[in-house]
């Protein structure tokens, strides 16, 4: 609960000698496996709820989702046209 930084771990893990402290990042999601896509492995567990994309500035629907659990906050979930 202490390291909130990335480095402060890999500053600890070096003071340890342990052998992963220089090891690339991941950015991706080890226990899903890398021939599975995200979305894949979601709809194994989830249900969808399909749902509108609302444009915030005049209330107009922009488009069509399976479900708001199906993105994550980093995706910005990539619609088209959007900023």
């Amino acid at each position: 609960g202490d390291l909130h930084k990335r480095s402060q771990v890999r500053s600890l893990a070096r003071e340890a000698g342990l052998p992963n402290a220089s090891k690339k990042d991941s950015a991706g999601i080890c226990f899903i496996g890398k021939r599975r896509r995200f979305g894949s492995f979601l709809n194994q567990y989830l249900v969808d709820r399909p749902g509108h994309f609302i444009d915030v500035d005049n209330g107009e629907v922009v488009g069509k989702h399976r479900g708001v659990l199906q993105y994550t906050i980093g995706q910005g979930a990539k619609l088209s046209g959007a900023a």
